[in-house]
């Protein structure tokens, strides 16, 4: 018996390519599993169950979570292979245990895409032409959807990276070491808000080169997160 498909599912056939099934499954004259599907012209087909599969929901390079090891992060290295659909996958990161094995497999249902990058999130410049000095330093995302090109590239992330300076980036990745930081016995959450003494909301810029974070209000500007909490603390988050 063959696989069973439904209704606006995208699958693939061994010979006519992609396609999106419209109608089916229903009992062909051959006594087969057969259905309609609407390939990439947009015309309607018949196409048998036996010779359709749904096409592999990740691809190899795709970044990935797990949700049996949360927080980590892995990129998909080779697969499918089998009938359990999995895959092999290297970690981004070296494994915390050094006994720990950094390539290993995985099944495709405990595997997540790796969410796209939003406004506010913490990242490392991989890539950025015009700019390629600022390739490994990390920052703030403040635009995902730059229409900026530079070499017939596009750059759509705008990332401030320090006081008064900033890159157009073609690639990025997020970054999940920089998130907190503890100073003076507290441990501050670099993407969240904070309130001071009287009232006014900060939010954290990008760190300086010794790893110190920098924290901002749009009344007093950039300020060094030390300075400012002796000079407005203490700071309450948002």
């Amino acid at each position: 018996m063959s696989e069973r498909f439904a209704v606006g599912q995208k699958v693939q056939h061994s010979r006519y390519g992609d396609g999106v099934i419209t109608y089916g499954p229903y009992r062909s004259p051959f006594g087969d599993d057969a259905y309609l599907v609407r390939n990439a012209d947009g015309i309607e087909k018949t196409w048998f169950g036996r010779f359709i599969s749904a096409p592999p929901k990740f691809a190899v390079g795709d970044r990935v979570t797990l949700r049996t090891r949360p927080g980590v992060l892995a990129t998909v290295e080779y697969g499918p292979f089998d009938d359990r659909n999995t895959y092999v996958v290297k970690l981004v990161d070296e494994p915390a245990d050094p006994d720990d094995v950094r390539t290993f497999t995985a099944l495709a249902s405990v595997m997540e895409a790796e969410p796209p990058i939003k406004v506010g999130d913490r990242v490392r410049v991989v890539a950025a032409t015009f700019a390629s000095r600022t390739h490994g330093r990390v920052g703030t995302v403040r635009r995902v959807d730059s229409y900026r090109e530079f070499d017939g590239v596009r750059h759509p992330y705008y990332v401030e990276l320090e006081e008064e300076s900033h890159v157009y980036a073609s690639a990025v990745e997020r970054v999940t070491d920089e998130d907190v930081y503890e100073y003076d016995g507290v441990t501050y959450d670099l993407t969240a808000k904070y309130r001071d003494k009287d009232g006014d909301v900060w939010e954290f810029g990008a760190r300086r080169a010794n790893g110190e974070p920098r924290i901002h209000c749009s009344a007093s500007g950039y300020d060094d997160l030390g300075d400012v909490i002796d000079a407005y603390g203490p700071l309450t988050r948002v």
